[in-house]
């Protein structure tokens, strides 16, 4: 080994103790043990990488906690399999020590080294990507400041993490070219944000009526193992069924979307289904995104669209009613934050410095993407 290798390798022996002092005390694994296959597992990858070319040396390298965390995930797996008294014994033992070495090396060169990728149209550095990503960390931020007093606001506020982390993940599955996947996810969003969109201009009632929908779902499906739990919640959900004039026939779709029905009963003189495009979708009123919907559900349900889609054409339309969902539910948030920080300003006051910064940017990148589209 030369004198280059050697100062890499003690640079790496540094910043393996500097992930220990995070992650690897709570693991309470043997300190000395992970390092010293770490080590050698980071030795063994930079000498296969090193034969390579320049291009994957520079690309395909890879940073001292992605091979700490598989040394400490593999060894805490076959600890599992030893009692306490003896795992000093395995931890000497030189046979598991090179086993354990191997398979580190050989998850790293299948897994990253040769990681299959989807050939995405774009990376995470993409502009439009990684502004409304920026975004939406943002919004994260902003939520930590928010003081949940009542059900609707817990309601919200899971509903609004939900929406944020579904955005993240349309956005992630489109940077691996997993463009139909993307979709799919799209689709879960608009059917939440019709959720959410109705909550936040509902009373509370209408929150309580959501968290009782949810606990008669958890009955049907067997979840409730205490008698007298599944008996005051059956009496509830016959009631409610009662009150509101729902056939027996129905009662499955009464209990995942009958809470529509403290809402309302009928709007623009038509009566809110039991489902989503007659009811959510209708009362949120969201309609003019019935045509995405019915495309992402073609991709959704293993129709030829989802083998055969052009890649180009889901990326750009998947990322246009991305930003459009964005758009609305930042403004709800953004809202909400205004009415509950009030007391607490600082984090409201950080994002609206921020949004002043980057609002145009966003939407400019959002115009241009529509115009792209119409070509």
């Amino acid at each position: 080994m030369d004198k280059e290798d050697q100062l890499i390798l003690e640079i790496d022996a540094n910043l393996f103790d500097a992930f220990w002092n995070t992650y690897g005390k709570k693991s309470h694994l043997t300190y000395e043990f992970i390092k010293k296959i770490f080590l050698s597992v980071d030795l063994k990858y930079k000498n296969f990488i090193s034969n390579r070319s320049l291009q994957n040396i520079i690309l395909k390298n890879l940073n001292v906690t992605d091979i700490a965390f598989y040394v400490c995930e593999e060894h805490l797996f076959h600890k599992k399999f030893f009692k306490d008294e003896d795992l000093k014994k395995l931890e000497n033992n030189e046979q598991y020590a090179q086993e354990l070495i191997q398979l580190v090396f050989d998850k790293l060169i299948y897994n990253d080294f040769d990681n299959v990728l989807g050939y995405p149209v774009q990376t995470k550095y993409a502009v439009e990507i990684s502004t409304l990503s920026m975004f939406i960390n943002q919004l994260f931020q902003l939520i930590k400041g928010i003081e949940i007093k009542n059900i609707k606001d817990k309601l919200l506020i899971d509903i609004f993490i939900k929406c944020f982390l579904l955005m993240k993940s349309t956005l992630n599955q489109l940077t691996d070219g997993l463009e139909t996947e993307a979709m799919s996810s799209w689709r879960t969003l608009h059917e939440l944000e019709c959720v959410l969109k109705i909550i936040y201009d509902s009373n509370e009632e209408v929150s309580k009526a959501y968290f009782r929908h949810l606990e008669y779902g958890a009955y049907h499906r067997g979840e409730i193992n205490n008698e007298k739990e599944k008996q005051r919640i059956a009496e509830q959900l016959q009631n409610d069924m009662e009150i509101l004039q729902v056939k027996k026939s129905n009662k499955e779709k009464f209990i995942n979307y009958g809470w529509l029905h403290w809402v309302s009963k009928s709007i623009n003189d038509e009566e809110v289904k039991f489902n989503f495009l007659g009811g959510l979708q209708k009362l949120a009123q969201l309609t003019n995104y019935r045509k995405w919907y019915e495309i992402a559900s073609d991709v959704t349900h293993s129709t030829p669209l989802l083998v055969y889609a052009n890649k180009h054409y889901l990326y750009h339309s998947t990322l246009c009613i991305t930003y459009e969902s964005f758009f609305r539910i930042e403004t709800l948030f953004f809202q909400y934050a205004q009415q509950k920080m009030i007391n607490n300003p600082t984090y409201l006051n950080h994002y609206i410095q921020f949004k002043k910064k980057y609002k145009n940017t966003v939407e400019t990148i959002y115009s241009l993407m529509i115009k792209d589209n119409r070509k």
